[in-house]
């Protein structure tokens, strides 16, 4: 028997192994792996929210926890928790793709595709900030979403999407989330960065940067890991997983 979530770990696999082999690759081609993440639900990967509820009596309990699916160089996959008030900050996914599922509750997506910004723009922009803030991206914003269990999975990629924050509603929330390669700490190639929105008073550097009409050029600033968010860890309960 072929479990779901099983099913979409191998198409997962085989779609992205196109990646690492050089071979051209499109959005059109994740349609297969989109329908059947869509199907995956919380009992596929034997989540059970009262695990992961929050101790009141707990001063240090991790607002974010992960569970580890599976991860090679191909792909990783694993379920984020984050509980009430918590929040996974704004960040990037450098040269990846992603697929987010969501499996308990409802989350909301806060996302921003890279603007295709000259140098000059760039360069005039940092001469106006202080020293420590001259790590700068500029963005479109997209639409916010609120996504739950019933609805489709997001999708981001290396050209769109590719920033954002998402953050529970309500109470606890959870999803499915698939990256493409996963981030790469032991060559430094694919690391995660954190960022904040600049909240400057006219948004963009001038009338003649606002490259899409419908939304303007924003700036997001490189920040260290916020103090508010760190990531436990607790154990896979689900089906057994491999990609052979």
């Amino acid at each position: 028997m072929s479990f779901p979530i099983q099913k979409a770990l191998k198409l997962a696999h085989s779609t992205f192994s196109k990646l690492s082999k050089g071979i051209l690759f499109d959005i059109d081609s994740l349609s297969p792996l989109r329908s059947q993440l869509n199907q995956i639900r919380a009992v596929d990967v034997n989540f059970e929210p009262s695990v992961f509820r929050r101790d009141p009596t707990s001063f240090d309990q991790a607002p974010v926890t992960y569970v580890k699916l599976y991860e090679d160089r191909i792909i990783s996959v694993g379920i984020f928790v984050m509980r009430r008030g918590a929040r996974l900050p704004l960040h990037d996914h450098p040269g990846m793709f992603g697929l987010c599922k969501t499996i308990h509750g409802k989350m909301k997506v806060n996302s921003f595709s890279q603007a295709d910004l000259s140098e000059d723009k760039v360069r005039k922009k940092k001469s106006t900030l202080p020293s420590n803030r001259i790590n700068l991206v500029p963005v479109h914003r997209k639409d916010s979403v609120v996504l739950s269990e019933e609805d489709e999975c997001c999708v981001l990629t290396p050209e769109e999407g590719n920033y954002h924050e998402i953050s529970p509603v309500g109470d606890m929330a959870a999803f499915l989330d698939i990256l493409a390669p996963p981030y790469d700490y032991m060559t430094m190639t694919r690391t995660c960065q954190y960022y904040t929105l600049l909240e400057d008073k006219d948004k963009v550097l001038e009338d003649s940067d606002k490259l899409n009409e419908s939304s303007p050029v924003q700036w997001l600033c490189e920040i260290p890991e916020p103090n508010d968010f760190w990531c436990d860890t607790s154990d896979y309960t689900g089906p057994p997983l491999n990609v052979l």
